[in-house]
């Protein structure tokens, strides 16, 4: 028996042996798979967040790029909703567009108390008058009431005339779902849009250098005008572009609040964060919801897209010959270079290569007529994912048309050539009628010269005579 123990106890030893050495390899090949199992984890993980849809509070929101309009988060952003204040961006649009920053707005009845006791406004008294300038930061800062009525009835005489004028500016802009019946956005059944059509009005509004001016600005002085002796101080009411406020963000760069008791609290927010713009529209909030919601639709956007260049602007441009048709000719009038006003960017997701957008030109071999700098003559089609965005190329140059000089000209310059034409053709008439008088005569002649020859030729007869 204990020769049989003796016998195995080398095989114990080493099994011993070995069996710490398996646990410890196991045990590490169990680490290895964890480990790699919570990279892939991490990694689902950040997929997700960059995914997700966002939790809002906000009944309705909607996140674009500026650039594009690209929708890049939506919450029932087409649903119809009462926009209350942010109206004003539509008012602040058209006043921008029928007007100069420098005329002058004298105040009517009718401007000053049409609107509801206890709304916002700064006091303007009726009979008073204030440049655009000023009536536009009031409405931006203190989202004055009185001078969105001002507004209405300088561009178009009145507020009624101003809300149709409102409503079918929006419809050019490719609002589906939007009806406004004042300037203001005080409360009406009949007074709505979407979060979407805000989006797209906001959009528009940025591409006005005088708004971009003023816009990201907190604070305004109004001197005193013909009726008010004293300075207005006029505070921006935006907690998002004001750094002494816990919602301040610092990428913010302007917007507008708006509230009602029936809409809630609405915001329209511009962003700017490394080239990239964004806006972000939140509607029906309670209380500070509209301002977190914001700031939440924002970390997402510049958490997940980038602005990538796409080409620089000597990349697409091109000269073309610019011709005026004048008398059914066509009359060179110069050439004229195209290209785009800017270096060309596309909002992509984050990681994504400039290569992965498509470029299409429209570039036109010729203009007919004159051209205005600035003018659009072409485009470039940008796509991506089955998404597609436009960038006009302008006219870097002007060609003027033809003047009555140069018409003038142009009909001495055809009259004498007709001229010329006509008294050539006679030229060439009489020339021709000569070498077929002259071919006809030598054919003539040639032909009598061989009747001749003929004559000669022919062996004379002798006559017989009898004697």
């Amino acid at each position: 028996m204990k020769k049989r123990l003796t016998r195995f106890l080398p095989f114990l030893l080493a099994f011993t042996i070995a069996l710490p050495s398996y646990s410890v390899f196991a045990e590490e090949e169990n680490q290895a798979k964890e480990t790699q199992t919570n990279e892939t984890n991490e990694t689902q993980a950040d997929e997700t967040t960059a995914n997700d849809t966002l939790s809002l509070a906000a009944e309705t929101a909607v996140l674009i790029d500026a650039a594009s309009g690209e929708i890049l988060y939506d919450k029932d952003a087409d649903k119809k909703m009462y926009p209350a204040s942010i109206t004003k961006l539509m008012t602040i649009l058209l006043a921008l567009e029928n007007g100069k920053l420098t005329d002058e707005i004298t105040f009517s009845h009718d401007a000053v108390y049409n609107i509801e006791p206890g709304s916002a406004h700064i006091a303007i008294l009726e009979g008073e008058t204030l440049t655009l300038e000023q009536v536009l930061r009031a409405i931006i800062l203190r989202s004055a009431n009185e001078a969105s009525n001002g507004v209405a009835e300088y561009v178009d005489g009145s507020v009624e005339a101003f809300a149709k004028h409102m409503t079918e500016r929006a419809k050019e802009l490719g609002c589906t779902n939007t009806n406004f019946v004042n300037a203001n956005g005080l409360f009406d059944e009949n007074h709505y849009t979407t979060a979407h059509d805000m989006a797209l009005i906001a959009r528009e509004l940025l591409k006005h250098e005088e708004y971009r001016s003023m816009m990201s600005e907190t604070d305004y002085e109004i001197p005193p005008t013909n009726l008010q002796t004293e300075t207005r101080y006029l505070h921006g009411q935006h907690q998002m572009l004001n750094p002494n406020s816990i919602y301040y963000y610092k990428d913010a760069i302007g917007g507008k609040t708006g509230y009602t008791v029936e809409a809630g609290n609405t915001l329209v927010t511009y962003a700017e964060r490394d080239g990239l713009t964004l806006i972000a529209v939140v509607m029906k909030c309670n209380g500070a919801e509209h301002y977190t919601d914001t700031a939440a639709l924002f970390d997402y956007g510049f958490a997940n897209y980038a602005s990538v260049k796409i080409a620089a602007v000597s990349d697409y441009t091109s000269t073309v010959p610019v011709t005026e048709t004048y008398n059914k000719k066509a009359v060179a009038l110069g050439k004229v270079t195209i290209a785009p006003s800017e270096d060309v960017y596309y909002t992509l997701p984050k990681g994504t290569d400039a290569s992965a957008v498509t470029v299409k030109t429209d570039i036109p071999e010729g203009v007919e007529g004159a051209v205005k700098k600035g003018q659009t003559l072409g485009t470039l089609q940008l796509s991506y994912n089955g998404k597609t965005q436009t960038v006009d190329l302008i006219a870097q140059n002007a060609v003027d048309a033809l003047t009555d000089t140069q018409k003038a000209e142009l009909d001495k310059s055809s009259l004498s050539g007709m001229v010329k034409r006509v008294a050539i053709g006679v030229g060439i008439a009489a020339i021709v009628l000569l070498l077929i008088f002259c071919i006809t005569r030598f054919i003539g002649y040639r032909s009598y010269q061989r009747r001749k020859q003929l004559r000669r030729q022919r062996p004379r007869r002798r006559r017989n005579y009898r004697r």
